[in-house]
């Protein structure tokens, strides 16, 4: 990165609060961490991300991700992710721009350019190294955000400058996704919209691939591969996230817990918390009150 970035992302990380930061260009957002450690997991939704400043690390599925920054993060579908965040501190902040991406926009850049090679059964989700135009798009975006009026009129025109920069290089598969999932073929979408809406109700591959408009061998190939899971193993993470979620926020019963998120017995969900946090739990919630306390 340039000086005059590197300036930027000193001069807005000491005015931006700890967490994540809504901007005025409503798509645009800030993250800033202080504490190295592991965030709550979550749904993460399509996104674009730069880090500015520290490094990261995600598991999704069976991938592991550690990227830090100058580094792009795309994902075209929504993904249950576990994030860590990794050396930073009060006086150097981890650091990170994200951009929702307007499926619209990215369809118009598909419009514009020759077509590409197929997508479907490539991972959703990638991390590549922004160059040097990509980053001063970024920097200039950061540069707005302390100027309303010029935000107002010039933010989506940078933003639409990101994606095209984006579409220029090695995220273009992950932003063609993007693009088809807002459409009629939108592929396994479906499928993971029916997963969340019920994933604490049973789980029946039939209607999975029905919602999809594929088979059931055909979907399953699919989910796999753009997901790095399966759909079972993705069901179980909505679960066991949604689980620490609520242990974080308030004390809880576990086996009342593990009835409310459709496990049949608490000695399941344990087994299968324990396969994913390492610990039980109790004791995960324990440790976790007892991180925030200190």
């Amino acid at each position: 990165m340039s000086d005059a970035f590197l300036h930027a992302v000193d001069r807005m990380a000491g005015q931006m609060r700890e967490g994540e930061t809504p901007t005025a260009l409503h798509s645009v957002r800030i993250l800033k961490v202080t504490t190295t450690g592991e965030l709550t997991p979550e749904l993460q939704k399509p996104v674009v991300s730069l880090i500015l400043q520290g490094e990261k690390r995600l598991t999704i599925g069976s991938n592991v991700l550690h990227y830090r920054a100058g580094d792009t993060y795309a994902a075209a579908i929504d993904l249950p992710t576990r994030i860590e965040i990794l050396g930073c501190s009060r006086s150097r902040p981890y650091m990170a721009v994200t951009l929702r991406p307007d499926p619209a926009l990215i369809g118009d850049l598909a419009r514009r350019s020759e077509p590409g090679a197929p997508v479907s059964g490539m991972r959703a989700f990638a991390v590549h190294s922004a160059d040097a135009e990509l980053l001063d798009a970024y920097r200039r975006l950061l540069r707005l955000l302390d100027r309303p009026d010029d935000l107002d009129v010039m933010g989506p025109l940078i933003e639409r400058e990101i994606l095209f920069r984006l579409w220029q290089g090695p995220q273009r598969p992950v932003l063609r996704k993007i693009a088809e999932n807002s459409g009629r073929n939108s592929g396994i979408e479906p499928a993971i919209a029916l997963i969340r809406s019920g994933y604490t109700a049973p789980l029946l591959a039939a209607d999975l691939a029905k919602a999809s408009g594929m088979s059931i061998a055909t979907f399953y190939r699919r989910f796999k591969a753009e997901t790095s899971m399966s759909p079972l193993q993705y069901r179980t993470r909505l679960r066991l996230y949604e689980a620490r979620r609520r242990l974080l926020a308030a004390p809880t019963h576990v086996a009342r817990l593990a009835f409310d998120l459709g496990y049949e017995s608490a000695s399941q969900f344990s087994r299968e918390y324990v396969r994913e946090f390492g610990v039980p739990p109790a004791r995960d919630a324990a440790r976790m009150h007892a991180t925030m306390a200190g």
